[in-house]
């Protein structure tokens, strides 16, 4: 139902970067929407901001590399895999050239450097956050507490929870660790970041034109009756047994 409702808004309007178009182009590591490479994806805005926060610190984005190699070398553990936070910044990062471990609940995936299809990985927590530079907390509780014994000393450590997921005296003693404990405001920058993307991408005067029969086939009148019937469907089925 989730993506059902991300796919409802068009990919013309998704200031968020979350409809299918935008998720596809990501997990394929495509930058842009176009061959001729005027038109730029979106990309999810707090993942996004989660980046523009680690291009700021130093030593983790090398930008006297190629773009989609800049973290190469790098190991990163983000500690959340929910569709909206945690996969598409794995995702992200693993596109930039890091391996990245996606860890949650009760399984760990690696998302391999440049992109390529991610794996799951019979180790813990623990170990991922040892062998990590970089460690992405998300964990939407305020029971969870990140275990500080298992940073290493120069780590990049970012809390992307509501809840504060660290344990902030514990963590700074470690020598070198940098702590970023919110990425909200950052959050809100990059959504008016997409919003002048779209714009230049599909609303400047010197481009509807070009934009009008531009629509996807999973945007096409006929698609989305299909789907409002078939949800219909299912969500009457449901109701039938529950009766």
């Amino acid at each position: 139902m989730d993506n059902y409702l991300r796919d409802s808004v068009s990919y013309t309007k998704d200031v968020e970067g979350l409809s299918h178009l935008y998720r596809s182009h990501l997990y394929r590591n495509q930058r842009t929407l176009d061959d001729s490479t005027t038109k730029r994806c979106l990309l999810p805005c707090t993942p996004l901001a989660v980046v523009k926060l680690l291009e700021a610190c130093p030593n983790v984005y090398d930008k006297t590399k190629a773009v989609g190699t800049q973290l190469s070398g790098k190991t990163v553990t983000v500690i959340n895999r929910s569709e909206i936070v945690g996969r598409p910044l794995a995702a992200m990062l693993a596109n930039d050239g890091a391996n990245v471990y996606s860890v949650d609940v009760s399984t760990c995936y690696l998302f391999p450097a440049g992109g390529g299809r991610w794996t799951r990985q019979d180790v813990g927590v623990q170990q991922c956050i040892k062998s990590s530079s970089v460690v992405i907390t998300g964990v939407p509780t305020k029971d969870y507490r990140l275990d500080s014994s298992c940073v290493q000393p120069n780590t990049v450590v970012i809390n992307v929870a509501s809840f504060k997921n660290v344990d902030e005296e514990a963590l700074l003693k470690i020598p070198g660790v940098l702590y970023v404990p919110m990425v909200g405001k950052v959050t809100v920058a990059m959504l008016e970041r997409n919003l002048m993307r779209l714009f230049d991408n599909f609303h400047h005067p010197q481009n509807k034109e070009d934009n009008r029969n531009s629509q996807p086939w999973y945007q096409s009148p006929f698609f989305s009756l299909y789907t409002a019937v078939a949800v219909t469907i299912l969500l009457g089925m449901q109701i039938m047994k529950t009766q």
